[in-house]
């Protein structure tokens, strides 16, 4: 993967997704590094390194989730494996380090002159819970950021920082102190957030239910 791909895949992490480009400009394949751009880089760092971290790529067409595309991952040997799309446009499985780099290739069941766009997803390996301890999500963020400036390489300086989580699904939540004093967390849009230099000396985080999922927020707006 170019370090141009890898640059323009990085910088633009957000909370949960980032802007990815449109590969499919004529015909019904595409190179598997183009559309899974990053994962060769992410794949490069010692799976122990990132296992508080994983990523995943969603397929949209005209802005919407492509739900229901069929795809498949072309080996340069022939080998053929089916790449599932679910109802939300993600990929249910991604190609592995050694097909990345073997230029394998992306087969849609589509029409020929049919333009798709791939979207990057960064997200913290946190299973959805009512609380968690701070110690534990600045784990989580710290070996974040260490993955993500890794596998940027020489544009590390350029690599985005994740700074809090965001919990959607959650109305709302508190910060609670060592003393026991809690704070509420502050809410961006309908989705609660800690930004975690905003909450020092908090020791966990009480949301008012289970999120449907745990996000990465970057820098404050």
């Amino acid at each position: 993967m170019s370090a141009r791909i890898a640059r323009r895949a990085l910088i633009a992490a957000a909370l949960t997704l980032v802007a990815g480009a449109a590969f499919a400009q004529a015909g019904k394949t595409a190179p598997a590094d183009k559309v899974f751009s990053y994962l060769e880089n992410f794949l490069k760092v010692p799976a122990q390194e990132r296992s508080r971290t994983r990523v995943a790529f969603a397929v949209s067409r005209d802005g919407k989730p492509a739900a229901g595309l069929k795809a498949t991952l072309v080996e340069a040997s022939g080998a053929r494996t089916p790449l599932p799309i679910g109802a939300d446009g993600r990929f249910e499985r991604l190609p592995t380090l050694a097909q990345l780099q073997g230029e394998s290739k992306v087969e849609f069941e589509a029409p020929a002159d049919a333009k798709f766009g791939s979207t990057l997803i960064i997200e913290p390996v946190l299973k959805p819970a009512a609380e968690y301890e701070i110690a534990e999500l600045k784990t989580v963020l710290d070996s974040t950021n260490g993955v993500i400036g890794k596998a940027a390489g020489p544009m590390a300086m350029l690599a985005p920082k994740m700074t809090g989580f965001g919990f959607p699904g959650a109305a709302g939540g508190v910060v609670v102190g060592a003393d026991g004093k809690s704070q509420p967390l502050p809410l961006s849009g309908k989705t609660p957030i800690l930004r975690l230099a905003d909450f020092k000396g908090a020791t966990r985080v009480r949301l008012s239910g289970t999120p449907a999922r745990v996000g990465f927020i970057q820098s404050k707006k």
